[in-house]
């Protein structure tokens, strides 16, 4: 940041006024550039200087401040806006970043609404990393049932065992999985077993072998997993599982059409797609979900109003899905129909 010769000249103090213009955001900067100086003269000695650059940070609309911090922010940067924001958007970019300091998620676990203990909660990596992050979170007095639920599997399925040194196997079968000696030790115990279902080229393994693995080596085995390895996870009855595949692969946009009409899902999985923004801005998304009958009432009955009048009409007639959907499909194309 100090490699501009404008922002060396702001830091070294020797401007006051200099200070006080980029405070106030004044001075021919890029974002990028800007709101780390501001971050920084938010700490600054000077209270005249720090409450300027308070304010003026305080006025970056939340998209821009989430765009901003998705990228290249640094940890500083970061810490302020945990700190001093309480925009949705603002945070939830800050718990998806993978480089987010752990000791930074614990402090923001002690306050995150329920929505927002859900994104916590997927983050796996830096929850093992650091399992201080659940007793921060279990501290919080907005805890929700579901959180309280999760927080319990964590600790009984994904935290028990002390890491193992890693045989060179491990990266044979599943490089991104972070396999442990344990780990591989129940791989060839369900060789052992007769394959059923579809089987994975990648891992060797089939679906009734995936099914027979303990539920944290399941969970491994959805970082980097192939696509018919994430079809087979993906239909998990454990939801922790299911959702993990959600959280750790990289899918594409027709998968996530595909998931989110299968009925073969644990409801999570639902939910989890319907929590995402960028896959609910999806046309074909939001219909496949409120024409499922496994997806949750409560979120089908928010997303009806995001079909068109033909689709409205459809859903209305069908008999499949649960009857609060149905009756507000049919409700809304009677007005929007006028």
């Amino acid at each position: 940041m100090a490699s501009d010769p404008l922002i060396a000249q702001v830091l070294s103090g020797e401007s006051f006024e200099l200070q006080v213009l980029a405070a106030q955001g004044i001075l021919p900067l890029s974002a990028e550039d800007l709101i780390p100086l501001q971050v920084r003269l938010a700490a600054s000695g000077h209270e005249l200087v720090a409450s300027y650059a308070r304010a003026s940070l305080a006025q970056v609309e939340a998209h821009l401040a989430s765009a901003f911090l998705a990228g290249g922010a640094g940890a500083e940067v970061l810490g302020y806006f945990a700190a001093e924001s309480e925009d949705p958007l603002v945070l939830e970019t800050i718990l998806r970043r993978r480089d987010t300091p752990r000791a930074l998620l614990g402090d923001l676990a002690a306050r995150l609404p329920p929505d927002l203990q859900e994104i916590l909660l997927l983050r796996q990596d830096a929850i093992v990393e650091s399992p201080a992050i659940l007793d921060a979170l279990e501290a919080n007095p907005q805890l929700s049932v579901y959180s309280r639920r999760r927080i319990l599997e964590y600790r009984e399925h994904l935290l028990p065992r002390e890491r193992a040194p890693e045989p060179s196997r491990a990266a044979e079968i599943a490089p991104e999985a972070e396999l442990e000696a344990a780990d591989l030790v129940e791989i060839e115990r369900v060789q052992s077993l007769p394959p059923e279902g579809e089987v994975d080229e990648r891992t060797g393994l089939s679906e009734g072998q995936i099914r027979a693995l303990p539920v944290p080596v399941r969970m491994k085995l959805t970082r980097g997993a192939s696509r018919t390895l994430r079809n087979i996870l993906l239909r998990d009855s454990n939801a922790l599982v299911a959702t993990s595949v959600l959280a750790n692969s990289a899918l594409s946009e027709d998968e996530i059409e595909l998931i989110a009409a299968s009925r073969n899902v644990v409801d999570d999985v639902l939910s989890f797609i319907a929590r995402r923004r960028e896959w609910v801005a999806r046309y074909n998304v939001v219909h496949n979900l409120v024409r499922n009958p496994r997806a949750p009432v409560g979120i089908t009955v928010r997303l009806v109003a995001r079909l068109s009048v033909k689709d409205l009409k459809n859903l209305a007639r069908d008999r499949n899905v649960p009857d609060a959907v149905r009756s507000t499909a049919d409700r809304l194309y009677k007005i929007k129909n006028k």
